[in-house]
This record gives structure tokens, sequence and C-alpha cells, in this order.
């Protein structure tokens, strides 16, 4: 049976991994090279139907959002239909 994929985005976005957030972790960080990895498994996988962004993020590095929005537009091409809820 087809599927979603649900990724979220929290916290500012930065370059390099996700991480913090917890009780010591310090704020969330939404890592591009995490998003970019989970946006490309959800593209490659055959059972999943759609690709459904939650964002929850004050904003962040220029240069990892469109590394973001770049994975995004792959997606797209392939045939993954991506919906962003914010």
């Amino acid at each position: 049976p087809a599927q979603i994929a649900v990724l979220y985005i929290q916290g500012a976005i930065v370059d390099g991994r996700s991480g913090g957030g917890g009780l010591l972790g310090g704020p969330p960080r939404a890592g591009s090279d995490t998003l970019v990895a989970q946006l490309e498994a959800a593209t490659a996988a055959t059972e999943v139907a759609a690709i459904v962004l939650r964002v929850d993020s004050p904003g962040g590095s220029a240069f990892a959002s469109d590394e973001i929005h770049r994975a995004v537009s792959r997606a797209r091409e392939a045939g993954k239909p991506v919906v962003v809820s914010m």
C-alpha cells in the first residue's frame, strides 16, 4: 500500500546535520544534510506516494534552505507530490 512520508523541519535551518532539542540538547536545529538525505530516501522509496514537509522554523541559513529546496525540486521532478505544512 502507498504511504505518505512526513518529514519535520523543526528549529533554525543550518548547514550540516540536525540536532539539539530535548532536555539538555539546546535549541533544535534542522540540518540541511539530514533533510536532504531524508528527502532523497523518500523520493527513492517506491512505497512512498507523496511527501509532506511539516515546517516549524524561524528561518536560518540561505544556503542550507537552497539545498533543501533543490532536494524538493528533485523529488517533484521524479513524480513525487510534495506538500508543505507550516
